[in-house]
């Protein structure tokens, strides 16, 4: 079966191959161009050959195929006896495949095919700058090709016109392939003439070219920083420049654009002033209307051409720094004193109208009246003593080149007058400002304006204090400058015509933010890290959860202890009998082992060592008289006693302190006749009681329960085990080894 099979598919694959080769040498296909212009028309013929082995003999016909899907019959015509064509009117798509089949009846052949490419001109280059190298005097062209296709090639060519003396001059570079910028040589342009400048993109369905640009090409250079060689203060508030070019630029003698940039330096007003020019390298360049003995930071670039659109400003210059000529500081100080009795403590700084005119300022404060120096300091405050009749002191600024005028400060010493309300807002603005705001005061008071001063509160030691004057009409301020994440001592003071208003004062933070590193828990210092003032969690877990914890621990004991109460009162405080205050009633019951721990398993009775044993018949007659037990009471015969009484009682005490050879370990005391009592045997039941017997190192003593007999054998006894009731020779040496527990003997053991 398998054969068959095999047979019938090489069978299928030698017919196939067969109809292939017959139709591959049937018919020739040919096309004007296999790239054509896309939305163009395209021709295609199709020519069978004589000997076609599909048409021998046979009555047939030529269809078209496009893309595998039968062209329109209105698309083919015949051209001769044996040959065929077709017409595509527009062709759109990029790929478009064609084939020619030759059909006998409803069944084609394929036999021959070709493929037509609809392609589009190269696109317009853009964006073509040129710019020139003084270094090396290149003029560099670049642009952008745009959207290019693989497999159709596109070549560039690069055009350069000029007018030198009347004379046109045309420059063509052709680019090599995939090249999209070219460096064009010094002799083809002129340096300082307008150039005409374009690109050209062509392949083989069309040409595209450029917009023309049109420039100066030394406009299009960029400058090296120039250098600042020197600067004079020839005069007052004036600064004179010495400058030139570049080293590599220093051929060029052309006037040219420039800025000079002075910025002050180390100076409150910290201004910029940016000072245009044109003119020729290593020309002079003066600037005044300077603050006078003021240290001044300039630089300097320098362009071709302010006005052009192609310049490009130089980088800055190396910064030069000199000062103007010094002159007498001028303006006012404004100042903030806070006296306390003859303590005064004078903060001052400059006003917007102030005008240091030198560096090294140093100031003094004095008064007129008595004529004296407060003092002389560099600082921006000063504290001295102020006597009682000084009404006004004086402050006045000093350079190396002469003082300015005295600024007036009148001394104000009534410092009780109205406040402003205490409701103070505190709005943070940023990281380093926040704004102040405060309500107003008395109606009855005239106030004159608002002395705001604050400092920093995490200092060692204390921070200044920084202080501003407002207007009377103001009631809210901005505060800048501030140190991030710090907190700031805040107090606003009223101002009145003869003195100082009591202070409303406030804590106040900038804008604080999320810490950028985790707080290490070991430490209690706060980090510049942490942006602000933290409030940490760790801390309120490690307390809370063993709190909560141990408040479980509690509740789940005090239950437990009422719950078990019982079982909890043996565990922790089992109750042992006191031999002197026992009475036995049933030895076997199992009421004497209450209050006892239990105990997990049945051991046997473990042999105890007893120094003495004794036996007391008491008779009702006689009772106690002392705690101790005499000798001749314990050889009173239990016959003697009365019958009538059914109980015993047995009473265990120590009597070490009176005795101290002899111990009596236990005694037994009888309020009736022994035996009247009738009784099974006894089991034995050891003692719970405490009490110390004698030591187990007594050479004297013998062990558990054994009689030992003056031959030196020993006959063992069962523990307690009730003597046999016929008397013999072996009871009668018992006896006579244990004297004392003859009175035990039990003769009638009905009942106890």
């Amino acid at each position: 079966m398998a054969s068959v099979w095999l047979v019938l598919v090489l069978w299928i694959f030698v017919n196939a191959l067969i109809k292939v080769i017959q139709a591959s040498s049937c018919a020739q296909i040919h096309t004007p161009a296999s790239v054509v212009l896309a939305g163009s028309p395209v021709s295609v013929s199709c020519s069978i050959e004589d000997e076609c082995p599909l048409t021998k003999g046979k009555d047939f016909r030529v269809a078209w195929k496009i893309n595998n899907h039968f062209a329109p019959s209105n698309l083919s015509y015949q051209e001769s006896n044996r040959t065929y064509g077709l017409i595509i009117p527009s062709l759109l798509d990029t790929d478009t495949f064609i084939q020619c089949a030759v059909c006998e009846g409803e069944n084609c052949q394929i036999v021959n095919g070709v493929q037509v490419k609809a392609r589009y001109p190269p696109p317009v280059p853009q964006n073509l700058s040129c710019s020139l190298n003084l270094t090396s005097k290149r003029f560099l062209c670049q642009w952008d090709p745009g959207q290019e296709m693989a497999d159709l090639a596109t070549k560039y060519t690069l055009h350069i016109f000029s007018v030198m003396s009347k004379k046109v001059l045309s420059y063509k570079y052709v680019i090599p392939v995939g090249k999209h910028f070219h460096l064009i040589p010094r002799e083809s342009y002129p340096l300082l003439l307008k150039v005409e400048i374009n690109v050209t993109a062509v392949n083989v369905l069309g040409n595209a070219t450029s917009e023309t640009l049109k420039l100066i090409p030394l406009e299009t250079a960029m400058f090296d920083p120039p250098e600042i060689n020197g600067i004079e203060a020839d005069a007052v508030g004036c600064l004179n420049y010495s400058w030139s070019l570049g080293k590599s630029q220093q051929w060029l003698t052309i006037a040219i654009s420039l800025e000079l940039r002075l910025k002050t330096v180390n100076n409150r007003q910290n201004k910029e002033l940016v000072v245009p020019f044109t003119k020729k390298p290593r020309s002079k360049l003066n600037v005044c209307d300077l603050f006078h003995g003021t240290n001044y930071s300039t630089t300097m670039r320098v362009k071709y051409s302010s006005l052009s659109k192609w310049s490009e400003w130089s980088e800055w210059s190396d910064p030069k720094i000199a000062a103007t000529v010094m002159k007498a500081p001028s303006g006012s100080l404004d100042t903030w004193l806070k006296v306390d009795d003859q303590n005064a403590q004078l903060y001052w700084k400059p006003s917007e109208n102030f005008r240091a005119n030198g560096w090294n300022l140093f100031y003094t404060v004095e008064s007129m009246e008595p004529k004296k120096i407060l003092c002389v300091t560099q600082e921006s405050h000063c504290f001295f003593n102020l006597i009682e009749r000084v009404e006004k002191v004086y402050l006045r600024a000093t350079n190396a080149a002469a003082s300015s005028n005295h600024t007036e400060v009148p001394v104000y010493r009534n410092r009780g007058l109205g406040s402003v309300s205490c409701s103070s807002n505190v709005h943070p603005q940023s990281e380093t400002s926040v704004e102040i705001e405060w309500g107003g005061t008395p109606t009855s008071l005239s106030v004159t304006g608002y002395v705001l001063e604050w400092r920093s509160l995490n200092e060692m030691p204390a921070a200044p204090l920084s202080f501003t004057l407002m207007d009377k009409n103001i009631s809210s301020t901005i505060l800048t400058g501030l140190r991030p994440y710090q907190p700031y001592e805040v107090s606003i003071y009223p101002k009145y015509d003869k003195g100082i208003g009591i202070p409303c004062t406030l804590v106040a933070y900038s804008i604080q933010k999320a810490s950028s590193v985790a707080p290490v828990l070991n430490t209690r210092e706060y980090s510049n890290e942490r942006n602000g003032t933290i409030r940490d969690g760790i801390e309120m877990m490690l307390f809370v959860i063993p709190a909560c914890i141990g408040l479980s621990l509690l509740v789940f004991v005090v239950f437990a202890c009422f719950g078990k109460h019982e079982r909890v009162k043996m565990c922790l405080w089992p109750i042992i009998p006191d031999p002197a205050n026992s009475s036995i009633k049933r030895w076997t019951t199992t009421d004497s082992m209450q209050g006892m721990p239990p105990f997990k398993e049945d051991k046997e009775p473990v042999l105890v060592y007893l120094s003495h044993f004794s036996l007391l018949d008491l008779d009702e007659k006689e009772p106690f008289k002392s705690d101790y037990v005499k000798e001749n009471q314990w050889s009173h015969h239990i016959d003697s006693c009365d019958e009538s009484h059914s109980s015993f009682q047995t009473c265990v005490r120590c009597d070490s302190e009176l005795d101290r050879d002899s111990v009596p370990y236990a005694t037994v005391l009888f309020d009736g006749p022994y035996q009247n009592h009738s009784s099974c045997p006894p089991p034995y039941v050891r003692s719970e009681s405490t009490q110390p017997l004698l030591g187990v190192d007594d050479p004297g003593s013998p062990p558990p329960y054994e009689n030992v007999s003056p031959r030196g054998s020993v006959s063992k006894v069962q523990r307690f085990t009730a003597f046999p009731q016929n008397p013999t020779e072996e009871n009668e040496e018992l006896w006579e080894e244990f004297p004392m527990l003859r009175s035990l003997e039990i003769t009638d053991t009905d009942h106890i």
